[in-house]
């Protein structure tokens, strides 16, 4: 991201059998707000962005409402440089990335 800082979150929700993800990722990521974002572990998506929390979970909310999906979802700021877990190699690459350029605060 032109190497502005920024701020992390996960995004948990539970994925309902019968919905409409693609519409609900398409009006997500739309926003010129969410930086970079990563989906790769259904229910969840990690985030980067300069939004508050609230912001954040507003959006997320009317991309759910938008796309007839229940609103349920936890938004939780996160810091990108402390984690673990078996992922594939293209997202760890992608976290890399985000604790080069996380803001200094988390």
């Amino acid at each position: 991201d032109g190497g502005r800082t920024m701020k992390y979150y996960a995004i948990m929700y539970d994925k309902q059998p019968a919905g409409n993800y693609k519409l609900f990722h398409e009006k997500l990521v739309a926003n010129p707000r969410i930086k970079r974002w990563f989906h790769y572990i259904q229910s969840s998506y990690l985030i980067g962005t300069d939004m508050t929390t609230q912001e954040l979970s507003e959006h997320v909310c009317a991309s759910f409402a938008a796309s007839g999906l229940p609103t349920t979802h936890l938004a939780v700021k996160i810091d990108a440089r402390r984690r673990q877990g078996m992922l594939t190699p293209k997202a760890w690459d992608w976290f890399k990335l985000a604790s080069t350029n996380q803001d200094p605060l988390g």
